[in-house]
């Protein structure tokens, strides 16, 4: 009995937290001028900002946000990759070219990606950030060069710190009249550890952390905050940097991850559930069942976006709380298996 009287004490300390969370946001809702309730419901004419957005699922996103009538900004290191990019937008979507500018810079170079974000707001004030620009280096942690352990580190972690300490204090400027959002393009690997890309991995736990954060900072200033979690999507980072990797971490994460490259979530899939989920407003997104089963393990301390998402975690979290535990014993199971099998 002890245990249920925990679990029920649990559950509406939760349910509490969740009720009043959610009461003063709509409270705050109520004393904004215009009576807006902090969504975007939609982007025709707002200015979205795109850090890697030159390829994968930065570029699927600008396309789509082009598609709705949305002013661009792309932000990419590769001056190469932002001009095709943009001609690939205007050409395909007939966009006329005004609507579309390009920045480069280098997203963990504080003073460049300020001076970009500073010019892209006067050329337009910024409705959306959209921090994407990420990469990985897979290897075991002793093997990975210090350089390459740097390099990951300042683009996932600091590459989205710096573009939201820039774009905040402007942000703030208007966003009580005009709702404004934070995309944060975080992985399911900020929920669960994937074997063989440690730093990554920490990286993307790292961005989790901060949206939490920044939800809470933002709350009085119709900010929305965005935590985007996709799976397996099918784009150079996965097939280059993590199963291009050596057999080793292919094999495990093949059959930890349950990888099939027939199942991969494509970048307009995952732009078009982004796209979605900055419309309504919702903290976590998931861009597939897969990701969505995770909800109960990885929300961590931000209130669900619905009570009845929030009540479904809370019946599920014990019985996920045991398969997390099967998970971990098969995982063990399946590495040290791998490593016998490479000694002999």
């Amino acid at each position: 009995m002890g245990l249920v009287h925990a679990v029920l004490a649990a559950g509406a300390a939760l349910l509490v937290a969740n009720l009043t969370l959610k009461a003063a946001a709509r409270l705050r809702q109520r004393r904004m001028r215009g009576g807006s309730n902090g969504h975007i419901g939609s982007l025709k004419n707002k200015h979205v900002v795109i850090t890697g957005g030159s390829s994968g699922i930065g570029l699927a996103i600008a396309m789509r946000c082009a598609a709705e009538g949305a002013f661009l900004t792309l932000i990419s290191r590769t001056p190469s990759k932002l001009t095709a990019a943009a001609e690939l937008i205007t050409t395909t979507l007939g966009c006329p070219s005004h609507r579309v500018q390009t920045k480069i810079a280098d997203t963990s170079d504080a003073d460049a990606i300020i001076s970009a974000l500073k010019q892209s707001f006067e050329w337009m004030p910024i409705d959306v950030l959209i921090c994407n620009a990420g990469l990985a280096k897979p290897g075991m942690i002793g093997e990975v060069e210090v350089k390459d352990l740097d390099l990951v580190t300042k683009t996932n972690f600091l590459g989205c710190v710096y573009p939201i300490h820039a774009v905040v204090p402007l942000m703030k400027q208007r966003s009580l009249e005009n709702p404004s959002s934070i995309v944060i393009m975080s992985s399911l690997a900020g929920l669960i550890p994937v074997y063989g890309v440690n730093v990554y991995s920490a990286t993307k736990y790292a961005l989790k952390g901060l949206a939490e954060v920044l939800y809470l900072e933002l709350l009085p200033w119709n900010i929305h905050v965005n935590l985007i979690c996709p799976s397996f999507t099918k784009t150079d980072l996965l097939a280059e940097e993590y199963f291009g990797a050596n057999a080793t971490i292919c094999g495990v994460g093949k059959t930890l991850y349950s990888y099939n490259q027939q199942s991969l979530d494509s970048a307009d899939h995952v732009a078009k559930i982004t796209l979605e989920g900055i419309k309504a407003g919702r903290f976590l997104t998931f861009t597939n069942r897969q990701g969505s089963t995770l909800g109960p393990l990885g929300r961590g301390f931000i209130p669900s976006d619905s009570f009845s998402t929030f009540f479904l975690e809370l019946l599920l979290m014990i019985p996920y709380r045991f398969l997390n535990v099967l998970w971990l014993l098969h995982s063990k199971k399946v590495i040290m298996s791998s490593m016998n099998s490479n000694m002999n």
